[in-house]
């Protein structure tokens, strides 16, 4: 708000800018580790070098929605990039990112993603060589692609 009201943005102007924004929140999502392979949900094993991935949840720890998880499946059939959709087991909670609070507190579109890695938070966090590229490759074209 203290930005709009420097640029001298009515109310009216502000909320136009708001409902025309999309936040690409942009995070790491855990690939299967193969000696942890039973936390993972039995039908969703994201891998390194499988692509980036589309993060969803349904008690909304991540903010992708129907839309954004369109939008974001039309963007890597554009540039070319496989990708993967990560889903939580129901049973292991999973961590959340900035998407739910940015959607939720200032109304903006929000699809969560990231890379895929083993060991998060560890020492030693591994991801694909290959997904950190593909994931750039995609942001750019979603920050030059109006949704």
């Amino acid at each position: 708000m203290r930005i709009s009201d420097g640029l001298g943005a009515t109310v009216s102007q502000r909320r136009q800018a708001l409902a025309a924004s999309f936040c690409l929140s942009a995070d790491a999502g855990h690939a299967v580790h193969p000696n942890y392979a039973e936390r993972h949900d039995p039908a969703n094993h994201p891998v390194l070098n499988g692509g980036p991935l589309l993060k969803i949840n349904a008690n909304q720890r991540y903010a992708t929605d129907a839309f954004g998880a369109a939008f974001w499946a039309r963007l890597c059939g554009e540039a070319g990039v496989p990708y993967q959709e990560f889903v939580s087991n129901n049973v292991v909670p999973c961590g959340s990112t900035i998407g739910p609070l940015t959607a939720t507190r200032l109304g903006i579109r929000t699809v969560d993603v990231g890379v895929p890695l083993l060991s998060m938070h560890s020492a030693r966090e591994l991801c694909g060589v290959e997904d950190p590229l593909r994931l750039a490759a995609v942001s750019e074209l979603f920050f030059r692609t109006p949704a």
